[in-house]
């Protein structure tokens, strides 16, 4: 199975952008994308579940245009927004009932378990949920649709640590089928070192790294050095000074570390050394991106947006 294929993405929001997008979120993975806020993760959520127009480009769920089966195509792809899609006021039993008459393949059965195991009232309004329920609620609507795809724009964002650990339980076990596909938007990269087989890091409107997290993280190393030299400055990514000294990423994995702390980089610390970095560059793309770079998108008009 292919996932889903995007390729020449534009989409124009006026202040805001996403800039040639092409990514392939592969089948059968989980794929974190993360990125500052306002780097546009919601905005390319948006656009994949068609509730966002695009300027120019394509999208593929498994080969195939939305147009040739868009029935078909959105009873498989399952998201969960940053915020809910759902009046507040309603019960979870009557949200049961919505999804079912929407979702054809609503698993009811596994809706009342998943509401039990995580002690969730279904008679109870939503607006008396605390956070932590409401996105519990709405990650379990989603997994009891049945899709093969489930797409979540900041799961766990705002959550204490236990309901954060019960989400991730829950993504976890929806992976337990190797047909099942993830795309996870977060900006709290450790939920990503647990879960995640690829890493898609987004700035200002930009891919800058697409890379499996096996790789990223054994290609490169976080340096730790009371002093620096000009030697470690060429080769730093994201040079940062503290109180103890400098930080930055390498690539170079050679002997002139051998007299300064290096280790393994986690996702975060690679997101924190090249997103907020100044002036670096990461997988051959520029990561420099001032006021005069933001440009809107300015597609060729003999390729239009396919209607995917």
């Amino acid at each position: 199975m292919d996932g889903l294929e995007i390729s020449g993405l534009n989409v124009d929001l006026g202040r805001f952008a996403l800039k040639d997008i092409n990514l392939n979120i592969k089948s059968g993975c989980v794929t974190g994308l993360i990125g500052r806020n306002g780097a546009g993760k919601t905005t390319l959520i948006k656009t994949i579940m068609r509730q966002q127009d695009a300027v120019s480009g394509r999208i593929l769920y498994n080969g195939k245009k939305f147009s040739e089966d868009e029935a078909g195509i959105m009873a498989n792809l399952a998201c969960v927004f940053d915020k809910p899609h759902f009046s507040l006021t309603l019960k979870p039993k009557r949200l049961e009932k919505i999804y079912a008459s929407f979702y054809p393949k609503f698993d009811r059965r596994r809706y009342h378990e998943l509401m039990q195991k995580f002690h969730l009232p279904e008679d109870r309004k939503v607006s008396k949920y605390s956070l932590g329920m409401a996105r519990k609620l709405c990650l379990i609507l989603a997994l009891c649709q049945n899709g093969d795809t489930l797409i979540l724009d900041e799961p766990t964002a705002g959550i204490d640590p236990a309901d954060r650990a019960e989400i991730i339980s829950l993504i976890q076990e929806y992976m337990l089928d190797e047909s099942h596909t993830v795309l996870f938007s977060t900006h709290i990269t450790e939920d990503l070192d647990k879960i995640a087989d690829y890493i898609v890091m987004i700035e200002d409107g930009r891919v800058i790294l697409d890379e499996d997290k096996v790789t990223l993280t054994e290609n490169y190393r976080l340096v730790q050095t009371a002093d620096i030299t000009d030697d470690m400055r060429k080769v730093a990514i994201g040079l940062k000074q503290g109180m103890f000294g400098y930080t930055f990423l390498t690539k170079e994995l050679d002997e002139r570390w051998k007299n300064v702390q290096v280790k393994i980089p986690t996702v975060e610390e690679i997101f924190l050394h090249t997103a907020y970095s100044s002036s670096e560059v990461l997988s051959g793309i520029d990561c420099v991106f001032d006021d005069d770079s933001v440009q809107s998108p300015s597609p060729d008009p003999d390729t239009p947006f396919e209607d995917f």
